[in-house]
């Protein structure tokens, strides 16, 4: 039985934790498909996209799709410049949907940044109307989920933020207002996706949970230590 063999890291931070993840790479094989769950970038600094593509490339060709999608660090107004510089290289997925085909199944992603039940006082000083962008969110993916589920084989909700406080463990719990939301629980629990994929949550210690069928994994770089791989499904 075939598998769907997934590569996923968050939270590179390139430079910061650019040597690191290189090194890691050199004990893996080419993927399926390579995800990115956000925060690939220090602060906005989009050129260091060029950077990890490099990288990855170098050590694993480029016969594979990678898909991204944006987290706080990759600012709203670098977005464009990100895109700009992956091209053709990458699919970054800005509340919207892909599908992989990848050995005879068909796998929808949604890609988000996801939400904050709080927004930061940065937020809450620089993006205009945070609190309704957090709830459009959630509402746009789930509107995503709603609408391929019945045309893939499984779904996959890759985002920044963590949908739940299990793969928060590790952190202080108070702070799980700033980590992720419980809107985005909500979706997973109601349209449950197989797989969801998040990062941002740099001290957990609980990397991986099941809410009813949905398997979330938490695969923040400087959580896990490594390139979190997954292989997934098979077709006979």
């Amino acid at each position: 039985m075939a598998t769907v063999k997934i590569l996923a890291v968050a939270d590179i931070h390139s430079p910061r934790y650019l040597d690191e993840f290189a090194k890691t790479l050199a004990l893996h094989e080419p993927p399926d498909a390579f995800l990115f769950a956000g925060d690939m970038v220090y602060r906005g600094n989009a050129e260091e996209y060029e950077n990890i593509l490099n990288v990855i490339e170098g050590v694993l060709g480029d016969e594979f799709p990678i898909i991204g999608c944006f987290g706080n660090e990759e600012y709203t107004e670098i977005r464009k410049d990100i895109l700009s510089i992956v091209r053709d290289r990458m699919i970054l997925l800005d509340e919207q949907s892909h599908v992989l085909e990848s050995n005879g199944l068909k796998v929808g992603i949604v890609g988000t940044q996801g939400s904050l039940d709080k927004a930061t006082s940065w937020q809450r000083r620089n993006i205009p109307s945070v609190k309704g962008v957090y709830e459009r969110r959630a509402k746009r993916a789930a509107s995503l989920l709603k609408r391929i589920r019945n045309h893939v084989d499984h779904m996959i909700l890759l985002m920044h933020y963590s949908p739940c406080l299990e793969t928060c463990e590790g952190e202080d719990t108070k702070a799980f207002s700033w980590l992720g939301s419980r809107k985005f629980y909500g979706v997973v629990v109601e349209y449950q996706p197989d797989l969801v994929i998040h990062g941002h949550v740099h001290n957990s210690t609980r990397h991986d949970v099941t809410i009813g069928s949905s398997i979330i994994r938490n695969v923040a770089f400087p959580a896990v230590g490594a390139i979190t791989k997954l292989d997934v499904w098979g077709k006979d």
